[in-house]
């Protein structure tokens, strides 16, 4: 993979028109509750590891917001855990993120990462700053009051990474070893288990009253939640990051710091969430709670990501294959910016390449996205720039493509936002999705976006195709004309039974029922009218006293 510049000048621009603290009004308050414990203890170590359940898996997560698999820097003698063979200069798992498929060895992300950018005073001046999760994350890692009580595992609180899956490691002498540490909700924890107290409650607004969120009920929203707080506000001493950055004075002096010393002064609460089945199983989501930390406000507020896509390994210039043939587009209808491959084909891949995509899904006052940058591996700024430039990029209005193969990547931007008084909170919700095809891409985004609508509930209906001709109970999909908007399907029962065909939606509320009541043994056809439903995707389930199986739907229209 490509080597990156690992001695970076830090420099602010000043902004000579910028008003002074003094003469800025304060804003209200957005009244977005932090969830967890605020403190100033930094984590033991950085910790560096992997989430996604589905069909899109090894997507890293770390407790210090970092987004990609990088080496670590040579000065940095932080204690490190996490993926083997990360701290060497290019270990097997450096750029080898976001698996797709599951399982298949075949990756589609080198980096990736939020950008929360503001005018911030130095002095008696204000300048640009940009504190970023990548390239190289500014933000420490921070530790977790409420893990204090570990269960089994005693006191984790410094670890500043949990998953809603964990479980207790083997060979500690740990109770409960090799059992589940967090209990799934509704069920009486044993007694080396703890609930999961990072339920984000913001998703209560919706959700339908009786499918709120509770924390004190170990509440978890997918098959595998993640939870991580940094902040670039702690003690510059204790601050515990992936990357030393490196400041030259003015009288030419390198000083080596573990912290970029010129921080917004925001704490970050990070979630995430992946389920193993269903159309969502083809998507990660993505949370960000933003808080201003500071006596003072933070003006001309931008939220963005950074996505560097790497479909495919190796080559060394633009249309090569490997990760220098990668396209970008934009979808306008979703606000959805992607990449692709140009030609079709990546070497020893066992399927065609796909696509990878990102979409915001909730902003404060649903600003939603307001431009795409679109950049290439020959412009380093976005890693070696200073933040002045980095906020210029983060306030473009433009929605760029690239059509010419390149090494890509992509900054989706959001703003500008009102004022950040001190103690306000931002929330920001976005998701990275893939898909075999566009069209696929296309409607695997819209059931992320109908289940962020809904709360994110319990995907009710699994993905479980039943062709097996030796199936006693069967249901398929025979015909589709979708500018008719008519679906045919057809099922073949064993004996006589009541039976029920409805059509449910991604999150699985109940669209149409097309078929119930007393039905005779052998096959029967049915067409669903499907004309006036959205494009997306939809399940087709037969159900009957026995048994139960379901058909997958794509509609793009």
């Amino acid at each position: 993979m490509r080597q990156l510049s690992l001695i970076l000048i830090l420099t602010g621009v000043v902004l000579a028109a910028a008003p002074r603290y003094a003469e800025l009004t304060p804003q209200v308050s957005s009244g977005y509750p932090l969830l967890s414990e605020v403190t100033d203890e930094p984590a033991a170590w950085w910790l560096v590891w992997w989430t996604g359940v589905g069909n899109v898996s090894d997507f890293l997560v770390s407790n210090a917001m970092q987004g990609g698999v990088f080496a670590r820097h040579p000065d940095d003698e932080h204690e490190y855990q996490g993926l083997p063979g990360y701290t060497g200069g290019y270990p097997g798992t450096r750029g080898r993120n976001a698996e797709y498929p599951a399982g298949s060895e075949q990756f589609y992300l080198f980096a990736m990462g939020f950008w929360f950018g503001a005018i911030y005073p130095v002095g008696d001046e204000w300048v640009y700053n940009v504190s970023k999760a990548a390239y190289m994350s500014d933000i420490g890692a921070m530790a977790v009051p409420e893990m204090e009580d570990g269960g089994g595992m005693d006191d984790i609180s410094n670890l500043g990474l949990y998953f809603s899956d964990m479980t207790i490691p083997e060979g500690y002498e740990f109770e409960g070893e090799g059992d589940r540490l967090f209990a799934y909700p509704g069920e009486t924890p044993k007694p080396y288990q703890v609930l999961w107290p990072f339920a984000d409650t913001m998703l209560n607004k919706n959700r339908p009253p009786d499918e709120q969120l509770d924390p004190s009920k170990g509440d978890i929203v997918s098959d595998e939640d993640t939870y991580a707080v940094g902040g670039d506000w702690i003690p510059e001493d204790s601050a515990v990051t992936i990357w030393i950055r490196r400041e030259v004075t003015p009288e030419g002096d390198t000083i080596d710091n573990s912290y970029d010393g010129l921080g917004l002064g925001i704490r970050i609460e990070q979630r995430t969430y992946s389920w193993e089945t269903g159309p969502l199983a083809h998507s990660i989501v993505l949370n960000y709670k933003i808080r201003n930390m500071n006596d003072f406000a933070l003006q001309e507020l931008y939220f963005s990501y950074f996505a560097d896509p790497d479909i495919g390994e190796g080559g060394t210039s633009p249309g090569e294959e490997g990760f220098w043939d990668d396209m970008i587009g934009f979808d306008r209808d979703r606000n959805l910016g992607y990449a692709y491959d140009a030609n079709g084909s990546e070497p020893g891949w066992s399927t065609p390449p796909g696509y990878i995509g990102a979409v915001l899904l909730g902003t404060p006052e649903n600003v939603g996205l307001t431009g795409l940058k679109v950049l290439t591996y020959l412009d380093t700024t976005y890693y070696d720039g200073t933040d002045s430039l980095k906020y210029v990029y983060m306030t473009s209005i433009d929605f760029m493509t690239l059509d010419d193969p390149n090494d890509a990547r992509m900054l989706l931007n959001s703003g500008p936002y009102p004022d950040m008084a001190p103690g306000d909170e931002y929330d920001f919700t976005l998701a990275v999705v893939v898909g075999q095809t566009l069209a696929e891409l296309q409607a695997n985004v819209d059931s992320v976006r109908a289940a962020f609508q809904q709360g994110f509930p319990w995907v009710g209906i699994e993905e479980q195709k039943t062709t097996t001709p030796t199936e006693p109970v069967r249901l398929n999909l025979t015909t589709a004309n979708i500018s008719d908007g008519l679906i045919g399907l057809r099922y073949s029962l064993p004996k006589t039974s009541n039976i029920d065909i409805s059509v449910f939606d991604a999150v699985g509320r109940k669209v149409q029922t097309l078929k119930q009541g007393h039905t005779p043994a052998g096959e029967g056809e049915i067409i669903w009218n499907a004309s006036a439903v959205p494009s997306g995707v939809y399940f087709v389930r037969l159900t009957t006293p026995q048994k139960s199986c379901t058909e997958r739907v794509l509609i793009v229209r």
